[in-house]
Parts: C-alpha cells; structure tokens; sequence
C-alpha cells in the first residue's frame, strides 16, 4: 500500500513522520531534471521494490464546465510504503498520498481500490477529479512517485471554449452611397479559435457565393443590390455558434423599371399603368398625363405595393389615351419612366403552322388582343 499521509501520529518512533518531510521536500523543489516520465503501459519497472505507472500520460479536450477525471495508477510492490504518490500542476503540489493540498474546491483526489490484474499483480493509485472546468484549469497535469530520482507521467488538459463574437464593425447598421466601398469586419473568440463565415439574410452575397470565410468582408463597389442584412457567424464545434447581424443600407437616386411600355385598353375598360422604382431614400413618386400632374380622383387613383408604384385608370375615355410619365425624385436624385395608353390592338402572332396540309392552299391564322372590334 502506499504512504498514507492521513497518518496524524508519529508511533512507533519518529522515522514514518522523517520520511514524509524528505518525500515532500522533494515535492516542494518541483519536477528535478532527471524525473522519468513513462509513456509505455506496460510494467515499466521490474525491481518489485520499486513501483511503475501502469497509466499512459495523455491529452484531455474537455468543454468548460464539464467534468474531468485525471488517472494515475502504479503497480503495488513491496517497498511501496516508502513511496508518496503526488499529483501537481507545474510546481505546485495538488495532493501528497491521500491528502489534498490545493484549497480549490474543485478539485477533488480518488483514490484507486487495490485491483488485482490478470498476471496476478496488485495496482492502486490516485486519480483527481477536476469539476466545472474552467479556462483557468488548461495545463500540465503531473502524476509523481516520490524518490530520491522521481518517477511521473503528464495529462495536459485542454479547455474548449464555445465561440464568442467580441467585435463587429460597424456596430448594426451602415448607410452607404451607391459606388462606394464595404467593408465588414467581425472578430471572435474561443478555443479553438472560431472560423468566421459571412452569410446573407434570404439571399446570397453580392458576389452569387452562399457565404464567405474570414474576419472581413469587403465589396469594392456598392450597388442597390448590395443592400441586406448581412451575418458574421462564429463556429468553433464547440457548443452552439454565435452570430450577429449588420444592416447594409446602401443609398442611391431612384432607378426606374417600365413593367410594360405600352399598355392596350380600350373605351369603358380599365386600365393600369405600373413602374418599378428602386430608391433609397424612399422616393416621392408623381403621374404625369402629357405634362399635366395627376392627382388621385374617381377616376384616377394611385397604388403603391412595396415598389411597384401604379396608376389605375376606371372607365377610360378617349382623353385618356396618351402618354404618362412616373417622375421618382429622393435627395439624391430623380428618374423618369414613360409609359403609353393606347386603344389599337396589340401586335398579331402568326400561330398557324410553317409547312401546309395540302399542295394547293395555305391556311393563316393569327392571334390579335383588342378591346375593340376589329
């Protein structure tokens, strides 16, 4: 069995407390050059006066706030009295034998029953619990048999950290000007470090790519169509990814889209006239007949659904065939679409087939939309 340093009494004699001062007077000097750290599984040392490490020094990731339990088992000889087994980080010393040194709470010494292996070999030793790992606790573990010439194996304990987004730039929104540059930047945190990925709320990137890697996004260019919600997300693989949003703005004079340039309607139809205006700021938007300004009457009334912007004609009169005009102005600017109301027909399609059914005739048929007889 190992020196149980819960021992409070010194009887028979005073040689068992002279003992413990030498093993840890070994332990307060630290780790000495010459200390041999084990990495075979096997019996490491065959004097049976001397004991061995039957556990591989290893790497532990473990996610903060979990649970981690460092092993540390040595074969029993029967010398093994005169050996304390210590953990400690660096040079400070945890435990010594069964008595926990380090004051942190959260730390925790288990000691190993005495299990008998297949070749009928004692072991036993001392395993310590590490709860609530904190980024505090990452490090080199160090498992040590007191002596003269100490014996020890290492666990390096790694603490993964869930990713964090420390900094974006700019702070939710940016308002910039059609042609002008974009430049995003987000940075974060945690281990292992976090990969940024750049995405697009309901749309790709500018570019037609779903998403980019790395802390900065750039855009030479600004165009309307460069405005959207744009996110920077973190992902380590360690527990949930972070993300945040930035609102890209982009300003620019109105640009106007004719729906249809020429729109059939006829006597006592209605009819609607419809421009696509792309703007921001809003724009105001004003219908023109000739270079007379419409207003809203029964007869006339305008519509605006997002930025589809329509004029709705109801029981057209020959006055109110003719041409219009959508005039769009912002503060940056102004656009003009023109559009045509007319009562003819619409342009024929030929629909008939291109080679005949007989040697003699040729059958022509088109289609034609008119709201007046033809």
């Amino acid at each position: 069995m190992l020196l149980d340093t819960n021992r409070r009494s010194c009887s028979p004699g005073w040689s068992y407390c002279w003992k413990l001062l030498l093993v840890t007077s070994l332990f307060i000097q630290g780790t000495t050059p010459s200390a041999a750290r084990y990495t075979d599984s096997n019996y490491l040392e065959e004097d049976k006066y001397s004991p061995g490490f039957l556990t591989l020094g290893q790497k532990y990731s473990i996610a903060i706030g979990s649970r981690v339990v460092l092993p540390c088992k040595i074969n029993e000889t029967e010398n093994s009295s005169h050996y304390v087994l210590a953990w400690k980080r660096d040079i400070a010393v945890l435990t010594a034998g069964g008595v926990k040194v380090t004051v942190n709470p959260r730390i925790r010494l288990m000691p190993i029953q005495g299990t008998t292996d297949q070749h009928g070999a004692l072991s036993t030793g001392y395993n310590l619990e590490i709860s609530d790992v904190r980024v505090t606790d990452a490090g080199d573990y160090i498992c040590q048999i007191g002596s003269m010439e100490p014996k020890e194996i290492v666990h390096t304990l790694e603490v993964l950290v869930p990713p964090k987004i420390d900094f974006v730039s700019p702070q939710n929104k940016l308002d910039v000007h059609k042609g002008a540059p974009i430049r995003l930047e987000c940075q974060g945190s945690g281990n292992p470090p976090p990969k940024i990925i750049w995405s697009r709320r309901n749309n790709v990137l500018p570019n037609g790519e779903a998403n980019k890697t790395g802390p900065v996004y750039d855009l030479l260019h600004a165009t309307r169509h460069a405005s959207g919600h744009y996110k920077c997300t973190a992902d380590n693989r360690v527990g949930q990814p972070d993300s945040r949003d930035i609102l890209v703005n982009v300003l620019y004079p109105p640009e106007i889209e004719v729906e249809q340039q020429i729109v059939h309607s006829g006597v006592g139809h209605e009819a609607q006239l419809v421009c696509i205006v792309h703007a921001e700021p809003a724009p105001n938007v004003i219908w023109y007949k000739e270079t007379t300004q419409l207003g809203t009457t029964e007869q006339h009334s305008q519509q605006v659904r997002g930025n589809k912007h329509s004029l709705i004609i109801r029981n057209v009169t020959y006055l109110d065939l003719g041409n219009y005009t959508c005039q769009a102005s912002n503060s940056l600017g102004k656009d003009r679409g023109s559009l045509s109301l007319s009562g003819l027909p619409t342009i024929c399609y030929f629909d008939s087939p291109t080679l005949s059914s007989y040697r003699d005739q040729y059958n022509i048929s088109w289609t034609v939309q008119s709201y007046s007889p033809i």
